[in-house]
């Protein structure tokens, strides 16, 4: 057995039992002087390399074309993918409004007995600012979110509201816009009848009894629940004329024989389905903010 040994000045080697590890190796090399050498450098890492190529105006020049090119491809593939399943056109269509179309077409809505000129539409080629009968999405939207608050307001005077209330609101609200949409289209297809009405043109004519709701709601908040009723037979009635005058044109065909080979009993209990469905879902949503107290009306005491 080896071992390591200790001179002590020309005495006899000691044994060493163990060896001292507590200094750290020297690396052959680490040192120029010892090895006889320079130091060895090492080369860029391919970080640096890939800095050093991004630096170059021709890489970079490169990298920008060929990222807008890819940029450009991929925006024309997910337009014409995305035509294919929403077609977005189509829905610009509903939203082309003026300002002054928004403001005949709520007169419309609100005072459907005083128009004469009711007529067949064109939901394909019209745009809603030439034509008044025509649908659009963009009042039954900001009727939406204009019902939303004003029912938040009402709970509000109150003492009834809460943060969540809004969601509530605004979640069963749309929620009760796609039952009665799919409940027409479910009929539509039980009793095979074929119109030229579109699925946005159904959600416009749905949506445009938030405007009446609005109506019910503020008339409830300035009168009481007396207020509210009275408004809510109005707002019923008007919904519903407006809406048999508008789609009997499109639901309800022009000729005799039309009616005698596509059935029209079946198209009459159509457009009274439409029509008449709307005064139900207005009470549902709108009964609720007439539970508070009926506001006080200023009267003046008589002196004695």
């Amino acid at each position: 057995m080896d071992f390591n040994v200790h001179q002590r000045g020309g005495g006899h080697p000691e044994p060493v039992l163990f060896e001292d590890t507590s200094s750290p190796p020297q690396m052959a090399g680490s040192m120029g002087g010892s090895m006889g050498g320079a130091p060895q450098q090492s080369g860029p890492t391919p970080f640096q390399q890939y800095g050093q190529y991004m630096n170059d105006p021709v890489v970079a020049n490169m990298a920008m074309q060929y990222g807008s090119s890819l940029a450009t491809s991929g925006k024309a593939y997910v337009e014409q993918n995305l035509d294919r399943y929403i077609p977005v056109s189509r829905v610009k269509f509903y939203f082309a409004v003026t300002t002054d179309y928004v403001i005949h077409k709520l007169l419309l809505l609100l005072l459907p007995f005083m128009n004469k000129e009711w007529g067949a539409y064109s939901s394909g080629n019209g745009e809603p600012t030439r034509h008044l009968n025509s649908p659009d999405l963009y009042i039954p939207v900001m009727g939406f979110a204009t019902y939303v608050v004003v029912v938040a307001v009402a709970l509000g005077s109150q003492g009834k509201f809460t943060p969540e209330m809004l969601g509530m609101t605004a979640t069963t609200a749309f929620v009760w816009l796609l039952i009665e949409i799919g409940v027409v289209q479910l009929a539509m297809y039980l009793v095979s009848v074929t119109t030229d009405i579109k699925l946005f043109d159904l959600a416009a004519f749905s949506g445009y009894k938030f405007v009446h709701m609005i109506v019910c709601v503020v008339s409830s908040m300035l009168l009481g629940s007396l207020g509210y009723y009275v408004s809510f037979i109005y707002a019923s009635s008007a919904i519903v004329y407006f809406l048999i005058c508008t789609l009997r044109y499109i639901i309800l065909p022009d000729s005799a024989e039309d009616r005698i080979a596509r059935g029209s009993k079946r198209r009459n209990n159509l457009l009274l389905l439409i029509a008449f469905i709307q005064p139900l879902i207005i009470f549902w949503l709108t009964h609720h903010v007439t539970y508070g107290s009926d506001p006080e009306l200023p009267i003046k005491k008589k002196k004695f």
